[in-house]
């Protein structure tokens, strides 16, 4: 019987053939292979670069604790639910003061940037807030397996 796309399994060959798929778009892909990262890497952005790089990254990072938690809504499972949760808490602390939200926001002092400016989200480019709501809405509307795919970008980027 075939399974979703009306493609069948054939032992592990279809699996690790996706995987090698997948890899190979990452390597040659992923966004640490872009112009612009290539150059920030590099130290090669200019002040002002990397301070609107920061800016708009920021807005991503204080979006990926909302759609954890909409991801973690959808799960039956309380073992699901409390494996989820880390991930908000790796983002938002245990307290205040803590998480990653709380380093980007000191990254962004340290380059001159205040925290009021940081999370105001007015001077964020449109294609960058365009893009976080749909990354964000994707995971509330769709399935929690897609959700939970769509999130799991250590494991295309655990070096970076």
């Amino acid at each position: 019987m075939g399974h979703r796309g009306g493609r069948r399994r054939n032992g592990d060959r279809t699996v690790s053939t996706l995987e090698e798929r997948l890899r190979d778009v990452v390597a040659r892909r992923y966004q640490d292979r872009h112009p612009f990262n290539r150059r920030m890497h590099d130290g090669e952005l200019t002040p002002d670069e990397l301070r609107r790089w920061i800016r708009n990254r920021f807005h991503y990072q204080r979006a990926i604790p909302v759609k954890d938690a909409l991801i973690t809504a959808k799960f039956d499972s309380p073992a699901l639910r409390r494996m989820w949760v880390r991930r908000i808490q790796d983002h938002d602390g245990g307290a205040d003061g803590e998480g990653g939200i709380e380093r980007w926001l000191r990254l962004g002092e340290a380059a001159g940037l205040t925290r009021e400016r940081l999370l105001d989200a007015d001077g964020v480019l449109p294609g960058v807030r365009l893009a976080v709501d749909g990354y964000v809405n994707f995971c509330r509307l769709r399935s929690p397996l897609e959700a939970v795919a769509a999130s799991l970008t250590e494991l295309s980027a655990p070096d970076i």
